[in-house]
């Protein structure tokens, strides 16, 4: 996945002059080999440091020529990363965006080395040798860093080496912990269970009254056929109430609410959940679904402890189409794009949920999931936030897709679910062919939030 933090640019233009962070370079000739060899140079010192900015164009005291210089004109993240794949192993995937400094009449190129990740960044191969033999930027197998000066330069002694093992130490073991989720506990196909016809029922009934209710109430995009829904069922759990149902979501915990709340029940209208019987059940409901939202979401609690809530994509909201356009050049179509930190992060917010019903009935069993997506065709991958896009054109050319699979709870604790996230997640993101949802990625993604 791209690089999802909601990075500043403008931070590194406030710098007054270069530091351990930031390198400063007037101009470098990024179209032959002695200027790509130098700049991986810096991505790999700064990597090794633990990420820092490069700012084009700028003087080694800060100030700024009277031309951006040619040959770094249209600079882009395509190039960058290029000469990082080219130079260096592993190789950093930096974020690229031009930013004006204040009283210039020019944009200068920034660019964003992020931090080395279970590896530390060493040259791949030599640059170009000069006139007296002697290599010229990044050298073969050496690790560089950032030092006092500041410069760039290998890394020489054992307290400098320190830190860098540190920083990969501490990635590796994020990395771990999800591989180590993943191999302990992959997602089960649903098994074929009398107790499904609950759940099915319970899910049919409610993507029926969506598919009702969007034709009743207009909104930008067709949602009869733009929605997600997700559901979940305690396998073999014994039937509750609805009180006792109301009384679970009335004391979920706070941080189990950041994000979209799923299952929300505020009890101020249109919120406050009815009851409704399906399959011989009784179950909460509730439908926001109005020309009042423009977040629509319509969703069912059965006492038999399974549940469905069908939302719109956040994707196709004016409130982002309109964050999008007034920040930045770009265009946001509504209906048009897929978020996957969106997406990764509604997963996160429904699983805690089903956690915390879970644990508030003490069920220790298996928890069937499923999550239905509509409306995927045509959607491009896309992000909102500055500075980050796709250089290539992730389209899905399949309208739904439904995953359906079973795990254990204590598989949805908030240190190991990552892995059921990705399960989630990526069948949709396979149909676009974008980058793999890892459960490496999706703690990054969760994180980065």
């Amino acid at each position: 996945m791209p690089n999802e933090l909601p990075l500043d640019f403008s931070h590194a233009l406030k710098f007054p002059n270069e530091d351990l962070d930031v390198e400063f370079k007037r101009s470098l000739p990024l179209n032959d080999s002695v200027g790509k060899a130098k700049l991986a140079k810096e991505i790999c010192a700064l990597a090794n440091h633990g990420g820092g900015w490069i700012v084009l164009g700028r003087e080694d005291d800060g100030t700024y020529p009277d031309a951006l210089p040619e040959e770094i004109v249209g600079v882009d993240q395509d190039q960058i990363n290029q000469i990082s794949a080219a130079y260096l192993q592993p190789s950093p995937h930096c974020t690229v965006s031009a930013e004006q400094p204040n009283g210039i009449g020019f944009s200068v190129p920034v660019i964003w080395v992020p931090s080395c990740g279970a590896s530390p960044v060493c040259g791949k191969k030599n640059g170009p040798n000069d006139a007296r033999g002697r290599t010229q930027g990044v050298v073969k197998g050496v690790h560089y860093t950032r030092k006092a000066g500041p410069v760039s330069a290998p890394i020489e002694t054992p307290d400098e080496w320190q830190d860098v093992i540190r920083r990969c130490v501490l990635s590796d073991k994020t990395s771990l912990l999800s591989a180590l989720s993943t191999m302990i506990e992959q997602p089960r196909p649903a098994p074929e269970i009398e107790e499904q016809n609950v759940f099915d029922a319970d899910f049919e009934h409610v993507v029926a009254r969506w598919k009702e209710e969007a034709q009743k109430y207009p909104y930008e995009v067709d949602l009869t056929n733009c929605f997600v829904a997700y559901g979940f069922q305690l396998v073999d759990a014994e039937p509750v109430t609805t009180d006792q149902l109301t009384e679970c979501l009335r004391h979920r915990p706070q941080d189990k609410r950041s994000g979209y709340t799923f299952f929300d029940n505020d009890y101020n209208s249109p919120n406050r959940p009815f009851v409704i019987e399906v399959a011989d059940h009784d179950g909460l409901e509730v439908h926001v679904n109005t020309t009042d939202f423009d977040h629509r979401a319509i969703w069912r609690l059965s006492e038999c402890l399974s549940g469905t809530e069908v939302i719109s994509y956040w994707e196709d909201t004016d409130w982002i189409k309109s964050a999008v356009e007034n920040r930045s050049s770009r265009t946001w179509e509504r209906g048009q794009h897929i978020w996957t930190a969106q997406q990764i992060a509604y997963a996160n917010s429904f699983l805690a949920t089903v956690k915390h019903i879970a644990d508030h009935f003490n069920f220790t069993g298996d928890i069937r999931i499923r999550v239905f997506f509509s409306g995927l065709s045509g959607r491009n991958l896309k992000s909102p936030n500055i500075g980050v896009y796709y250089s290539m054109d992730y389209r899905a050319h399949q309208n739904t897709k439904q995953v359906d699979f079973v795990v254990h709870v204590e598989d949805l604790s908030a240190e190991t679910r990552s892995s059921t996230i990705a399960s989630m997640i990526q069948p949709m993101n396979k149909l676009t062919q974008g980058p793999a949802i890892t459960a490496e990625s999706v703690v990054r993604s969760i994180e980065s939030r």
